[in-house]
C-alpha cells in the first residue's frame, strides 16, 4: 500500500507519547508498504530529526509551522465554536499540501493522526478513493471533563468549560471518515455515549521491545520514579500530588525513601519540589536506565483518558507499578495482575511502602509480567493487526 501519515509533530525523537506511536507505526508499516509522512517542522534544529526516517526508506515532507498565523487562527477562533487546539494547528499551507497528495488518487490510504489534524480532510478530498481514517488516540472530550473535575482555579475551570464543549462538538468530525482508532475500550464507550456513530476499532499503545528489554541493573532499594512529559497537565498534577500527599506518608515508614522526577521541560513548580529525597532529573537520554535503577514507578494520575506508556514500559522492564485507578485504564486484562492499583494517597503510600520494604516479593511476580507484556502489546504485533485492518478497508473501497 502508499500510505500517508499527516501528524501535527515530527515523530522524532521519540520519547513522548505521540511521537512514540508514529515513529512505531511508520517504521513497522514501511516494512511492506511504502510510507510517506507530512507534518509541522518548528525550527531549524529540526532538520536534523527529519534523516531519522531516512533508514528506514520512510519520506517526510515538513510544512513550516508560523507562530503568527497560530495566535491569529486561536484569536479569530476565541468567538467562534472551533476548539483552542484545533485553531492552534490551522494552516493554509498544510491545508493545501493535504489537498495536493490526496487529489490524485495515488494514496490507498490517508492516516490523520490526532484530532487536531482531522480539519484537513475538506471537500476537496471527499471524493477521493483514498481511505481516510482518523487516530484521535485519545477520547479528548474525557481528558477535558476529567480534568475539569479535579481544577479549582476559576479561570482554568471556565476555560477547560469552554474547551470540553467544542471539543465533544468537533469530535462528531470523525464520522467524515471511514473510522475512528482510538487506544482503549472506555474511550470507545466514552465516544459512543456521546453520540459518535462513525465505525471505532481499537488501536492500542505499544512497547518498543527492542528497546525496553529487562537487563541486569542495580536497584537502589529505595528509590521511586515518575516518568512523564512535565508540561502535560495530568502529569504536571500527579506528581505535585506524590509530592504533597502521598510521599510524606511514604518517608514516616522508610526514612530513606527517593522520589526521582524525570521526563522533560517540568514547570517551575515542579522544579521548586527538587530537595535531598525529591530530585528532579528533567530529559534524561535513557529512559530505560531511570527505571532499571529503581524499586518502584508510580502513577498517581487523577485525570486523563488513554492509556499510559509509563505503566507499560515499567512492566516491561520488570519494574514494579502502583497506578491509580485512571492510569490503568484501557489496558488488556491479562496486565492487571501485575499492577497494584490504589486511589486514595493513604492507600497509595502503603502500596509503594510494602513494595519498598519487601521488594524481592513483588520483583518475582514482574518477572512473569515482562513476559506477557512483550507478547500482547509489542509494536510489531500490534502494527501486524493495524495494517490487516487497513488492507481490509483498502479492499473493502475498491470493490465498491
Amino acid at each position: 500500500m502508499n500510505i500517508l501519515i499527516i501528524t501535527p509533530r515530527i515523530p522524532y525523537p521519540p520519547y513522548r507519547g505521540d511521537k512514540l506511536k508514529i515513529f512505531n507505526i511508520a517504521k513497522q508499516l514501511s516494512k511492506n508498504n511504502s510510507v510517506k509522512i507530512l507534518t509541522f517542522i518548528r525550527n531549524k534544529k529540526q532538520k536534523d530529526d527529519l534523516k531519522a526516517f531516512g533508514k528506514y526508506g520512510i519520506e517526510i515532507q515538513a510544512i513550516k509551522f508560523n507562530l503568527l498565523e497560530s495566535l491569529i487562527s486561536v484569536a479569530i477562533n476565541s468567538l467562534r465554536k472551533l476548539p483552542f487546539q484545533v485553531a492552534w494547528y490551522k494552516s493554509g499551507k498544510m491545508e493545501k499540501a493535504v489537498s495536493e497528495h490526496l487529489s490524485g488518487n495515488k494514496y490507498h490510504l490517508a492516516y490523520f493522526h490526532l484530532i487536531r489534524m482531522a480539519q484537513y480532510f475538506d471537500e476537496n478530498i471527499k471524493n477521493s478513493r483514498t481511505i481516510k481514517v482518523i487516530d484521535f488516540t485519545d477520547a479528548v472530550s474525557l481528558y477535558l471533563s476529567r480534568f475539569l473535575s479535579v481544577e479549582r482555579n476559576p479561570l482554568k475551570k471556565m476555560f477547560l468549560k469552554i474547551e470540553l464543549k467544542r471539543i465533544t462538538e468537533y469530535e462528531k468530525i470523525s464520522e467524515k471518515f471511514d473510522t475512528l482508532f482510538i487506544c482503549s475500550d472506555t474511550d470507545k464507550s466514552f465516544l459512543r455515549e456521546n453520540g459518535i456513530k462513525t465505525k471505532i476499532s481499537i488501536l492500542r499503545n505499544g512497547i518498543d521491545t527492542e528497546y525496553f528489554f529487562p537487563e541486569e541493573c542495580e536497584v537502589e532499594k529505595n528509590r521511586i520514579i515518575f516518568t512523564g512529559n512535565m508540561p502535560y497537565f495530568a502529569n504536571y498534577d500527579a506528581v505535585l500530588y506524590f509530592a504533597k500527599e502521598i510521599f510524606p506518608l511514604v518517608v514516616k515508614k522508610v526514612p530513606g525513601a527517593k522520589f526521582y522526577v524525570v521526563g522533560q521541560k517540568p514547570p517551575q513548580r515542579i522544579k521548586a519540589l527538587h530537595s535531598n529525597n525529591i530530585i528532579i532529573t528533567g530529559f534524561v537520554d535513557d529512559i530505560k536506565k531511570e527505571y532499571l535503577k529503581s524499586a518502584v514507578n508510580v502513577a498517581p494520575v487523577r485525570f486523563g483518558a488513554g492509556t499510559l506508556n509509563k505503566v507499560l514500559e515499567s512492566i516491561a522492564l520488570g519494574v514494579p507499578v502502583v497506578a491509580s485507578s485512571i492510569a490503568i485504564e484501557g489496558l488488556p486484562k491479562e496486565l492487571l495482575n501485575y499492577i497494584v492499583v490504589a486511589d486514595s494517597s493513604t492507600e497509595f503510600a502503603e502500596a509503594v511502602t510494602d513494595i519498598l520494604l519487601n521488594y524481592q516479593n513483588r520483583k518475582n511476580i514482574m518477572n512473569e509480567g515482562k513476559e506477557v507484556i512483550k507478547q500482547l502489546l509489542s509494536w510489531g504485533n500490534i502494527v501486524a493487526g493495524f495494517e490487516k485492518e487497513l488492507i481490509n478497508l483498502v479492499r473493502s473501497k475498491s470493490i465498491q
